[in-house]
């Protein structure tokens, strides 16, 4: 299928696609593995602390040596049996082997086979950080990470929940919000979604002046799109109240430590009735690749800070947002609210 054919599948289709995608980096996960000899550390059952030792890991680590075991038994490579001080155990032979569908995969990430993927899924940086105290695997919102986020933000998977935020919001008006916006993919979108007029507006807030200055460039050319710098964890006073028709953040709500002044900021600034779309939400609960995600996020920097579905609704219903649709990919989550 073509890039275009992705975005129009149903979340129900694409969560499919998304999972097979995961299975494979559980696998991945398995792979490096058994090359570094995991398995043979685990012959005989260990506690956390016996395996970090086996293995080297660093002490402050060791939570982190915990989600690789959790996932490996997520995965069906390893058991782990008692409560109050779990063992962990390799699985004889492995987990039961499973042909993966690559068509599948190819829909979610646009790599055709699990030998791509392993290429272009950093999990050996994973296993170095956890014997150093150094930490390889972060990626800063600067210049120096900025083709890897823009490879990431393009990823089919990643696209599609943020085109379905855009389509969620693109028709409520000419005045549209994009908070968190990154290095640009969305105000364009947002561009060619919005109607097209003298007073259509739309702007982009963004906390990393190096994505400010990207999605400005990208942007170059439009006069509707406007990009400015801003911290979503503080009030955005400089903007109009009852201003904006539609409102959106993809991709960015899991890493504010306190996400209440954004709900703040967006029942300010959005008109009664106005949509607010929170999209690709990391999320704590406990769908099949939230081991994976788990361990994945864990030495990422910045630091995220995974909401329960409770969490976001809470926060929704404290800012005066009514719950419209949801759907999720996984572990990663999607809200639309409308304001009231």
């Amino acid at each position: 299928m073509t890039r275009t054919d992705v975005v129009d599948l149903t979340p129900e289709q694409m969560e499919k696609a998304y999972l097979e995608y995961r299975r494979a980096c559980y696998d991945i996960v398995y792979r490096n593995c058994l090359e570094r000899g995991v398995f043979d550390m685990l012959k005989t059952p260990a506690t956390v602390e016996e395996f970090g030792g086996r293995m080297g890991v660093v002490p402050g680590k060791l939570p982190v040596a915990k989600l690789l075991l959790d996932a490996l038994v997520k995965y069906g490579a390893v058991e782990r049996t008692g409560v109050d001080t779990p063992r962990y155990a390799a699985v004889p032979g492995g987990p039961a082997p499973a042909p993966f569908d690559t068509d599948l995969i190819f829909l979610a990430t646009g790599k055709s086979s699990v030998e791509e993927l392993m290429h272009s899924e950093n999990y050996a940086g994973l296993f170095n950080a956890l014997t150093t105290e150094d930490n390889p695997v972060s990626a800063t919102f600067d210049a120096d990470h900025l083709p890897l986020w823009e490879e990431v933000l393009q990823a089919p998977f990643y696209r599609y929940s943020r085109v379905q935020a855009v389509r969620e919001i693109g028709s409520t008006g000419p005045h549209l919000l994009d908070l968190a916006c990154g290095p640009g993919f969305g105000l364009l979108e947002l561009a060619e979604q919005a109607p097209d007029g003298p007073d259509t507006t739309v702007l982009g807030v963004e906390i990393s002046p190096d994505f400010v200055v990207s999605a400005g460039q990208r942007a170059t050319g439009d006069p509707r799109i406007r990009v400015v710098r801003g911290d979503l964890e503080k009030p955005q006073t400089f903007l109009q109240e009852g201003y904006f028709d539609g409102a959106m953040i993809v991709g960015a709500y899991h890493f504010l430590r306190d996400p209440a002044p954004l709900w703040r900021t967006a029942a300010r600034l959005l008109r009664p009735g106005g949509t607010f779309c929170v999209a690709y939400v990391l999320s704590q609960v406990g769908t099949y690749d939230q081991e994976i995600m788990d361990l994945r996020f864990a030495l990422r920097r910045p630091r995220s800070y995974q909401p329960t579905r409770q969490d976001v609704l809470d926060q929704a219903a404290a800012a005066g947002m009514e719950l419209g649709r949801e759907f999720g990919l996984g572990a990663w989550r999607w809200y639309s609210f409308t304001r009231k």
